[in-house]
C-alpha cells in the first residue's frame, strides 16, 4: 500500500477545500495520509502570523489529533545525503530548494512515502524521492 507525505501547500489546499485535493485526500485509507513536523510547524507559523490565528491554528492540531506524524530525528542521514546531491547538481542548489523542504524529502525517502506538493520543481530534484502533485488548478 503506497503512503503519502502531504507537504505544506497541499494541507493548505486540503483545509480550504480547494483544487480538489480534500475530494482526492478522502479517497485515501486514513493509514496511507502522513504528514512531516516540519509541515506542522510551517502551519503554526502560517496561523501565528494570520488576521484569522483561531481558525488556522485548528489545522496542525487537527492534523496531530487524526493524521500520523512523522518526526524528524530519524532523517537526517537522508537529509544529508539530499542536500550532498544537490550541490552535486548545482553549486548552492541545496540552498536554493531550503533546509525544510529537504527535510520533508528526507522523511519521504526514510520512511518510504511520496511526497505530495504542488512544488515538484524542488522535490524531484531530490534523488530517490517520490513526488506528486494532487492540486488541480482547473477546478
Amino acid at each position: 500500500m503506497e503512503r503519502y507525505l502531504l507537504d505544506t501547500c497541499t494541507w493548505i489546499e486540503y483545509f480550504h477545500e480547494r483544487n480538489g485535493v480534500k475530494e482526492l485526500v478522502d479517497t485515501k485509507d486514513i493509514d496511507q495520509i502522513v504528514v512531516s513536523e516540519i509541515t506542522l510547524a510551517e502551519l503554526t507559523y502560517g496561523a501565528m502570523n494570520s488576521s484569522d490565528y483561531e481558525r488556522h491554528i485548528k489545522e496542525p492540531e487537527w492534523l496531530r489529533r487524526y493524521i500520523t506524524v512523522y518526526d524528524i530525528s530519524d532523517v537526517f542521514h537522508e537529509y544529508a545525503q539530499i542536500r550532498c546531491a544537490l550541490n552535486k547538481i548545482r553549486k548552492n542548489l541545496d540552498k536554493e530548494v531550503g533546509s525544510l523542504d529537504i527535510f520533508i524529502g528526507a522523511t519521504a525517502l526514510h520512511y518510504d512515502l511520496t511526497v505530495i506538493t504542488e512544488n515538484t520543481k524542488h522535490f524531484s530534484l531530490m534523488p530517490g524521492v517520490r513526488v506528486q502533485n494532487w492540486v488541480n488548478r482547473n477546478k
